[in-house]
């Protein structure tokens, strides 16, 4: 393994943060561009390529990117990238190659790179089968088993946001995101809250976003409980910015969980935050380089 280094970019519904990772994880260098706001693609490139310049003068030889929505094998985005519409049908890792032929470049879908970061570096070392859930703009899921992501049949598995999908506005992620939790909040209390607001406003035992949470943990609880009998995981991570506040969301989401699995089921699949937060996401999306002497 060649202490090689990587640039790694996360991009997600509302900025893209990026980050230089080493071989043994250390990061560094972490700053972000704005997505949200972009008209086209021409605008989201003219902030993608200069980050990319400053890497490769940087040393950089590796570039692994992680993106909401549908990836196929050789980086083209499928869909399901309705928070960037921009970025449906295109392929990045080809632009980058045209950009400049001497990079080595990889995608995947963003909760992919948020599972195997914590798999490589975070709360989920150890584990056979690992079901990683990450709340942010939407909601991502992945599989790992044994070290490697499942993709399923079409590079689609894992889009649990579109679970009780009954149109193109109504699917889970919707309202029970963690975007989709503060509009609601937002909207209930007639003020403009941030993730910050709306857990002192629980720490305050503020009742209305009080019965905000317990809908929020009954419904993630629900889908979870379906995910642990079809997968049989002997690990759940939870994810993204929201799993700051452990102390809160664990152990509403292990009730209405297990209070959903038949008895013989309950307890099976251990419940934990995630180790890495945010930053699961720029650890996975270079993992690969890291393996099999992909970055020599």
């Amino acid at each position: 393994m060649q202490k090689t280094l990587s640039l790694s970019i996360d991009i997600g519904g509302t900025s893209a943060k990026y980050a230089y990772v080493t071989a043994n994880g250390k990061l560094t260098g972490k700053d972000s561009f704005p997505t949200s706001g972009l008209k086209n693609l021409d605008e989201f490139y003219q902030q993608l390529l200069p980050v990319i310049d400053k890497a490769i003068a940087c040393g950089a030889v590796n570039v692994g990117l992680s993106c909401p929505g549908f990836i196929q094998s050789d980086g083209l985005c499928m869909g399901g990238v309705e928070n960037l519409p921009y970025l449906k049908g295109v392929n990045i890792p080809e632009f980058l190659r045209q950009h400049n032929p001497s990079l080595k470049v990889s995608i995947m879908n963003d909760g992919t790179a948020a599972a195997l970061g914590e798999y490589w570096l975070g709360s989920g070392q150890g584990s056979r089968v690992l079901l990683c859930i990450t709340l942010g703009t939407g909601i991502g899921s992945a599989l790992i088993l044994d070290g490697r992501p499942y993709p399923g049949s079409h590079f689609q598995s894992g889009e649990i946001g579109y679970s009780d999908y009954s149109s193109s506005e109504e699917y889970l992620e919707i309202n029970y995101s963690t975007l989709g939790i503060l509009r609601r909040a937002s909207e209930l209390t007639s003020e403009q809250l941030d993730g910050f607001a709306f857990i002192q406003r629980i720490r305050d035992n503020d009742p209305c976003c009080l019965r905000l949470l317990e809908d929020w943990t009954e419904t993630l609880g629900r889908i979870l409980a379906n995910n642990i009998l079809m997968l049989d995981p002997d690990r759940v991570v939870i994810g993204g910015g929201i799993s700051k506040q452990s102390d809160i969301l664990i152990p509403l989401l292990e009730k209405h969980t297990n209070r959903q699995l038949p008895p013989q089921y309950r307890h099976l699949a251990e419940i934990v935050p995630a180790r890495l937060a945010n930053d699961a996401g720029l650890f996975g999306a270079v993992k690969p380089f890291y393996e099999t002497g992909m970055d020599a």
